[in-house]
């Protein structure tokens, strides 16, 4: 029995220090919104704990349960309870939990949106797909899986394109309703991105009742996450998709903007500062480095480079125009990259505007992480497919993605 007794005792003690410690930690965490007055009568409540616990311990524990009642109940006079306690504690870890991930992302991880196809077929951006070629799992499935939603346009009364509504978002992602024949339709995408797949890019006005103008799907592109932080450590290298902003970069025909059409653009690091490059009669691109006096191919510069020009799955090599038509010759500035997209057809690159600044770079693929397709995971690790690339490859590098 006295054994018992002296255990609730110890348990009494114990739970004195505890409050201590606690009301320690409230001064600590909460001394910018204390006053001062709330902070000397804290301090009064740990000295008085303090003469509660060495103070010799009553035969009856009963006595000393209930002075440490009376402490608890001056505490909550200074700090009186807050309703909902569980659900701000809740709140509280949720929003720390926020900052952090968002100063994660903002120093280190950063997610991305490949938006266009200047990079097929490394990377994927938002583009049509043929029935067929996507496993036709239901809608939310596909969605989930291959970022893909269903583009079918069956005409029901003859009649011509007579005008769009404003774009509506679902699920974040934009649709275009437009009129043909009185009736009104809608398909996933942009307008600009809509025309491209079901009205030729603008040359098609007039449709047929009956006819089946697209029957596919709209892939939402390939979604990755950039790494950051490598740049900061090491300098970029030549054959790496690098991610960058386009402020103060300039196309050289119209004078406009690039940011008019993106602030982040992707492409593949090509030329490095001091770089010479030309491209010759049988389109190979030749570069001769800083300190060097003679030209050579750009296969000899890497693996990805003689992935580029395998002409196999998609990948052309790079076209001679602009600043590299057959000809010229183009010289790095330094502090300054020369940039080409690996789908040279349609790719605005450093061809039409010239050099990323050092400081524009923002950093490298890390890993794509949606859709699940051929290219989930570590970006440009694939070989290519072993098809030959065709003259009209721009037009068929959709149907390709998921092989």
């Amino acid at each position: 029995m006295l054994r018992v007794f002296n255990f609730l005792k110890s348990k009494n003690k114990k739970e004195i220090r505890t409050f201590q410690k606690h009301i320690k930690n409230v001064l600590i965490r909460d001394d910018d919104i204390l006053s001062l007055k709330q902070k000397e009568n804290l301090d009064g409540i740990i000295g008085d704990l303090e003469s509660l616990y060495r103070k010799p311990s009553p035969d009856n524990r009963n006595v000393l349960k209930a002075e440490l009642s009376k402490i608890r109940s001056r505490y909550e006079l200074v700090l009186p309870p807050k309703g909902l306690k569980i659900l701000r504690e809740y709140t509280e870890i949720f929003i720390v939990a926020l900052t952090v991930a968002f100063g994660v992302r903002a120093l280190f991880v950063q997610p991305f949106k490949i938006p266009t196809s200047s990079m097929q077929p490394t990377l994927f951006g938002i583009h049509y797909i043929k029935k067929n070629v996507v496993p036709d799992f239901p809608q939310p499935i596909n969605f989930a899986l291959y970022s893909t939603q269903r583009a079918k346009l069956k005409i029901e009364r003859s009649g011509e394109l007579e005008g769009a509504y404003p774009v509506e978002t679902k699920f974040f992602f934009p649709w275009t309703p437009f009129n043909i024949g009185g009736i009104k339709y809608e398909m996933p995408g942009s307008p600009s991105k809509v025309a491209q797949y079901v009205f030729n890019n603008g040359s098609r006005k007039y449709f047929e009742a009956g006819e089946t103008v697209c029957d596919g799907w709209l892939s939402q592109g390939d979604h990755l996450f950039v790494d950051r932080l490598s740049y900061h450590f090491s300098p970029p290298k030549r054959g790496d998709i690098v991610i960058f902003t386009t402020e103060n970069i300039y196309n050289d025909a119209s004078g406009e903007p690039l940011t008019d059409h993106g602030f982040y653009y992707v492409k593949r690091l090509v030329g490095m500062p001091g770089d010479m490059l030309k491209i010759d009669g049988n389109g190979l691109v030749k570069l001769k480095t800083a300190g060097t006096n003679r030209f050579r191919p750009i296969t000899d510069f890497g693996k990805v480079f003689r992935k580029i020009f395998s002409k196999k799955g998609g990948y052309q090599g790079y076209w001679a125009v602009g600043r590299l038509m057959e000809g010229k010759t183009v010289k790095v500035p330094e502090g300054h990259y020369f940039m080409l997209g690996d789908n040279t057809s349609v790719s605005a690159d450093g061809r039409y505007w010239g050099f990323v600044p050092r400081a524009n770079i923002v950093g490298k693929p890390l890993f794509v992480f949606w859709p699940f397709s051929r290219r989930w995971g570590l970006p440009d690790s694939q070989p290519p497919i072993n098809v030959p690339t065709t003259i009209t490859e721009s037009s068929i590098i959709p149907q390709m993605r998921l092989q």
